[in-house]
């Protein structure tokens, strides 16, 4: 065994475990890191924390946490439980990869009092050799809500982010994750442990509405954003989506119109008038917003398809053109008020959508987008059946809107499309008296 380390630095490491992220190079952890891990690891009830996004949570206490937690703990089995497995497989694979570095194995060498291998090494699995006691589950496991953990047992699981967008976007994912995690809590971990709990908050009603009340951190209480930075996260996301992830808070679901969109597929030769709508951006924090929708006979619902592109609408105009072509739209409505019809022009000039003979309607839009997006959108959405691949963006600043909230652009090209592409069953919309501003 190495002379590096004496136990002075071992004992230095479990008051304050954030110096072993610092031998692995993790720089942007703090004490405030240690006090994180050495909560959720070590207690003999169930814990949750909450923190804001890019706070260092998985570095800190998936991956630091859990070899901290093995050095005390060498013959216990853990598991990481991630949104998927491959997020989870991830996790496991930067814990060995930490384990494994000149200036940590000797230090496991010297706690442990013997040297060590991984006598199981693949994808999502980790067994120690110092493990002495023999268990069908290894040291370390990656589990994904999507993993099969009928019949599993574990000495701890830390659930971490298992909730997402997704979760956000769905009622019945969110209702799938709940499942799951009360699987966990109920019969996964063995009697007697506890299971830990960390991750952002995505919806009032996600996974962590089920759980023990949490410890929060959010970004004003870690100073691990700077405020020029914060202010650029800001310009890119919704308010609501900003105040969930960075502030923990969440804003009256009653005031936001457009929730838990219904998820599908696009029906493809199915559809009669496929008709397209781009929301044109050039520069600033606006997003480029395609939309294709058409007229499902069969369902006589609509059926849609979203698309979010950041940054300058001349950089993906391939990818644009693409999307026309593989969706089939025969018609393309682009607004000119803006640019005078410039997009139009662009979109017009590329020789693909010659051969395709797509038809390019501009408009001159004289309605205030607040009451085109709630009483177009607003007429539409529980009628529209949306593609799966829909831009998860796209979908997020539709469920995000509210009145004079930005990024609006999906929202604003699929009220558009229903509009100007004929999608209006109705012709006034008299009885939405919440959007006569």
């Amino acid at each position: 065994m190495s002379n590096i380390y004496n136990w002075q630095h071992i004992k230095a490491i479990w008051d304050q475990p954030y110096l072993l992220g610092k031998l692995a190079g993790k720089d942007k952890l703090t004490p405030m890191h240690s006090d994180w891990i050495k909560y959720l690891y070590f207690g003999n009830e169930d814990r949750v924390l909450l923190g804001h996004r890019g706070s260092y949570k998985s570095t800190a206490v998936s991956e630091i946490g859990t070899i901290l937690y093995l050095m005390k703990h060498p013959n216990d089995r853990v598991a990481i439980l991630r949104k998927n497995f491959t997020a989870a497989a991830e996790v496991v694979r930067n814990i060995a990869s930490i384990m494994e570095m000149d200036a940590v194995r000797p230090l496991l060498e010297l706690c442990w009092g013997e040297k060590w291998k991984f006598t199981v090494k693949r994808e999502g699995k980790l067994e120690l050799s110092v493990k002495k006691k023999k268990t069908s589950q290894v040291s370390i496991t990656a589990l994904g809500m999507d993993s099969g953990i009928t019949g599993q047992h574990y000495d701890f699981i830390l659930g971490d982010d298992v909730a997402d967008l997704s979760d956000r976007l769905s009622e019945a994912e969110r209702e799938h994750t709940k499942t799951v995690v009360r699987e966990i809590r109920a019969n996964v971990i063995d009697r007697g442990k506890h299971t830990s709990w960390v991750g952002t908050i995505w919806h009032p009603h996600d996974a962590y509405s089920i759980l023990p009340t949490p410890l929060r951190y959010p970004v004003s209480a870690t100073g691990l954003i700077s405020p020029e930075e914060l202010e650029k996260i800001k310009a890119k996301t919704t308010s609501i989506l900003f105040s969930c992830n960075y502030e923990l808070e969440f804003k009256n679901a009653a005031d936001m119109p457009f929730q838990d969109p219904r998820m599908g597929i696009w029906h493809g030769p199915k559809l009669k008038n496929v008709k397209a709508h781009i929301d044109a951006a050039f520069k600033g924090s606006h997003y480029c917003a395609l939309t294709i929708m058409g007229e499902n006979p069969e369902t006589n619902k609509l059926n849609a398809v979203g698309f979010a592109y950041a940054g300058n609408m001349k950089d993906w105009l391939p990818t644009i053109v693409q999307k026309i072509e593989f969706y089939g739209a025969k018609e393309l409505y682009s607004e000119e008020n803006a640019d005078k019809g410039y997009s139009a022009d662009i979109i017009g000039l590329h020789p693909r959508m010659r051969d395709l003979g797509v038809w390019i309607s501009t408009y001159h839009e004289a309605e205030r987008k607040n009451v085109k997006i709630g009483n177009y959108l607003g007429e539409a959405w529980k009628n529209i059946e949306w593609a799966s691949e829909t831009d998860p963006i796209y979908l997020e600043q539709c469920v995000d809107w509210m009145p004079d909230g930005e990024p609006d652009d999906a929202p604003d090209s699929a009220a558009s499309l229903v509009r100007q592409g004929g999608f209006s069953k109705t012709n006034s919309f008299n009885s939405w008296g919440m959007w006569k501003m």
